[in-house]
């Protein structure tokens, strides 16, 4: 009996240190480092890197830009460098890539000489040309159709006036300005009046909380201006949106086409004291079509039936695990990043390739496309 014990144990005992070694086997040899903006800049992005941190402790590490970043590069570069400069790092996935990150990227690459490094940048805010010789992938919501898409919406509303709001900084982005140009020749066709204004960069001086009033305040000033006409806004800055959701749902003549990053998440419910129900992405549009109609808007407002950075952030981490784990061919296998992206956006979605003005395609810079909704049809019938 006392042999068949001793027998048994060790039988527990080897089992138990198969499973100790199968266990330590299957933990991740690797880590994968998100860089979002704070809850101020893009809530969503924000709430999915902390999602997959809970999801995936031993994986996800997360670090938040500052909310000047415009003024504190330096600061969003030495975040991406701590980073790079541990060794189990072996993806990092920047949305919204602001300022700082070809910079970081090209010391990583050529001085930390880190090249097995998967580096990803989403909604970036610096050239195509530049950002696209450093990242591995770069994504994009496709802004030049976003503005033929803003100017449709203008005259599918009979709009008479097309309003965009922005500021020297944006302006001086390659995207943002094809952007603009794209929805100013289309009002034109379309006979709408196509009215630029100025409002405060965020990240100045005024901050965001004065860059906001200034909105607020401008956007009846606009319809006084224009009494009696239906006017069309748009605003190029993300943390601007809450204000002119605001000021527009109180106006009957204002129309909102689109935020800058079409999303049902970019803003809304902060504006209107909605709850940003991330786990049900129809019950949120349904919520906000119920809101703007109980409110005169659900036929003056539009967006994405997506919200594209969340996804960006979520397919980007798949597929960053997959590269991780030897399954993807290379550091750009777009097929595969398609999949997962459609994965997480849970939709087929295709990408397309940026061409700049001059003919130049950029096969590794990635655009997303959707079609607005009309939050009628999401209506309790």
């Amino acid at each position: 009996m006392k042999k068949i014990l001793a027998v048994m144990l060790a039988c527990m005992m080897l089992l138990s240190l198969c499973a100790v070694a199968a266990a330590d086997e299957a933990a991740p040899t690797y880590k994968i480092a998100i860089m979002t903006g704070t809850t101020s800049q893009g809530e969503e992005e924000y709430y999915a890197a902390k999602t997959l941190m809970e999801q995936y402790p031993d994986i996800v590490i997360h670090d938040t830009y500052p909310d000047n970043f415009s003024s504190e590069v330096e600061t969003t570069i030495s975040k991406l460098i701590a980073f790079a400069s541990d060794p189990e790092v072996k993806a990092i996935i920047f949305v919204q890539a602001v300022q700082g990150a070809t910079a970081a990227y090209t010391q990583i690459l050529n001085d930390m000489g880190r090249s097995d490094i998967l580096l990803v940048a989403g909604v970036p805010a610096e050239d195509p040309g530049d950002i696209s010789a450093v990242a591995d992938i770069v994504l994009a919501n496709d802004e030049i159709g976003c503005g033929y898409q803003v100017a449709d919406l203008a005259n599918e509303w009979e709009c008479d006036v097309l309003v965009h709001y922005s500021f020297a900084r944006h302006l001086s982005y390659e995207t943002i300005v094809a952007k603009r140009d794209a929805m100013k020749s289309t009002a034109a066709d379309y006979g709408i009046e196509f009215v630029e204004r100025d409002c405060p960069d965020p990240t100045g001086d005024a901050g965001m909380s004065g860059a906001q009033a200034a909105v607020l305040e401008d956007i009846p000033r606009v319809m006084q201006e224009y009494e009696g006409k239906k006017v069309c806004f748009y605003c190029t800055n993300c943390g601007l949106q809450v204000a002119l959701q605001q000021a527009i749902i109180n106006e009957p003549n204002a129309y909102y086409a689109l935020p800058c990053c079409p999303s049902p998440y970019h803003g809304f419910q902060e504006a209107f004291g909605l709850t940003a129900t991330y786990g049900d992405i129809e019950g949120a549009i349904k919520n906000l079509a119920t809101y703007l109609n109980n409110n005169g808007a659900v036929d003056r407002f539009s967006t994405w039936a997506l919200p594209v950075n969340m996804s960006m952030i979520n397919g980007a981490f798949e597929y960053a695990r997959l590269y991780a784990e030897g399954k993807t061919d290379g550091k750009v296998d777009v097929a595969v990043l398609q999949q997962c992206y459609s994965e997480a956006a849970g939709s087929d979605i295709e990408f397309t390739k940026y061409v700049d003005a001059g003919g130049t395609e950029y096969a590794n810079y990635l655009l997303i496309a959707l079609e607005p909704i009309n939050f009628a049809d999401y209506l309790d019938k």
